[in-house]
Formats: structure tokens, sequence, C-alpha cells
């Protein structure tokens, strides 16, 4: 499995969305990793319960989450075949007040380019 830890500011938390028939919850959150001069916010999701983890999270909290990154590939309708990468959170920990959340031992990965999902997912 490839892992990361993203460290930085927390930038923006968006709500929890679910997408699709069958549920799939998702819970963005936005982690500035720049040094200052250079913007660089990195998007991390978190699905299923890790979803607890982040949905306590707000602007400008100081973190450090682990992370994998899981890359896809798809072909839509037109024949043209197109990757994509996510970061998924599994553990964070606070700086700011030295709080330690409780890791997942879960690794899911889901299709977000699915057939049966909304096409609002994007």
């Amino acid at each position: 499995m490839n892992e990361v830890n993203i460290s930085g500011k927390v930038k923006f938390v968006d709500e929890v969305r679910e997408f699709g028939s069958n549920g799939f919850r998702k819970h963005q959150v936005v982690v500035e990793t720049g040094d200052g001069r250079w913007d660089n916010p990195i998007p991390v999701e978190f699905t299923k319960e890790n979803i607890e983890l982040s949905k306590n999270l707000q602007v400008g909290d100081e973190v450090e989450i682990q992370s994998r990154i899981n890359g896809r590939e798809w072909q839509g309708k037109d024949g043209v075949t197109k990757w994509f990468t996510s970061i998924n959170g599994f553990k964070i920990l606070k700086k700011n007040n030295d709080i330690e959340q409780e890791p997942s031992s879960s690794f899911d990965t889901y299709d977000e380019y699915a057939e049966d999902l909304e096409d609002d997912v994007f």
C-alpha cells in the first residue's frame, strides 16, 4: 500500500456527502501544506467509519493525517480512458491540542465513476 502523511493547517471542511443508491458517504477535508510563499492545498477524503475521525475538524486546526494514496482507471462511454488519484485518510493527529484520533483498520476503495452513481459526484 502507498501511505503518506499530510501535515498542515485545515483550510476547508466540507459536509458529509452521500452518493448513489448504495448510500456511499464521503467527507472531504482540505489541508494547506504550503510554505507560506506557495499554496499547496491537499484534499483528503474520509469514507465509511473514518468519517467519524474527520467530522469534528475545524478550519485552522493544525493536523497530521495518515493517508493512503489510491489510483484507479476509468473508461467512459466514449472509450476514453482516464486515471484518477485520491488520498484517503485513516488517522488524524491534531497538533494544536495533541489529541490523537483512533485509526481505522479498514481499507476499502470505491469506484466513484461507476455507472450506478449519480452524476453530481463531481
